[in-house]
């Protein structure tokens, strides 16, 4: 295994799902879509990401982003609002961002799968800053999580130690929780988005999400 390719790989994910675990933890802040356009993230993506979902989706956020620079802060109070209705509120959420809320029966918050997703972060040794307060199984956590594991089997690499274990987490987190609830939880986001920017964030997740447990799984099959 060329483990030079290996760290690209595993650092290029890092910054996607960091990417990602902070546009849900925020919301698009004006900070954020600066430096999409700046650092051309999004137009990269669209050109080069190998799923097409995840292009489609990185299209239609660029696209709407660059018609708005010349007019970004109301464009950001514009998508704060969206932010808001699908996935904060007050009132009905379109698009709750748990897991336990798409998964439970009586779709309910801290519930068994709640706590599965809090035993898995205590499996690697971590623990919610936010314990109780927060459910584990937020989006953005369970985005944020899937980074760290990335970052930590990059920093295993050179060390012989454990990459393999954090990378084989990585494909049971991924199987075992984000793949059983985000295609569905996807779907509502692109339904009830009344923007581009959260269209394309919806495909752009869902699509890279799918992608990324068949590339995991290809990499642990050639380690």
């Amino acid at each position: 295994m060329d483990f030079e390719l290996l760290a690209d790989w595993l650092k290029g994910r890092e910054i996607i799902y960091g990417l990602l675990a902070r546009l849900y933890r925020e919301g698009p802040s004006r900070e954020i879509l600066a430096a999409l356009d700046r650092e051309g993230i999004l137009a990269r993506l669209a050109e080069e990401e190998s799923n097409e979902e995840v292009r489609e989706g990185c299209r239609r956020m660029q696209q709407e982003l660059s018609g708005h620079q010349n007019d970004l802060d109301a464009y950001c109070v514009k998508l704060k609002e969206e932010y808001n209705r699908l996935f904060v509120g007050p009132g009905h959420l379109e698009a709750p961002p748990w897991e336990s809320v798409y998964r439970s029966p009586d779709r309910l918050l801290f519930g068994e799968e709640t706590l599965a997703v809090r035993e898995f972060y205590h499996s690697f040794g971590l623990v919610n800053k936010n314990l109780y307060r927060e459910p584990d199984d937020h989006l953005s956590l369970e985005l944020e999580f899937m980074a760290w594991l990335c970052a930590q089997s990059a920093d295993c690499l050179d060390k012989d130690s454990d990459w393999q274990r954090y990378l084989q987490g990585q494909q049971d987190f991924l199987r075992d929780h984000l793949i059983q609830w985000v295609p569905a939880w996807s779907k509502d986001m692109f339904d009830h988005a009344k923007t581009e920017f959260f269209r394309g964030l919806a495909q752009f997740t869902r699509g890279f999400i799918l992608s990324d447990l068949k590339e995991v799984g290809a990499a642990l099959n050639h380690q």
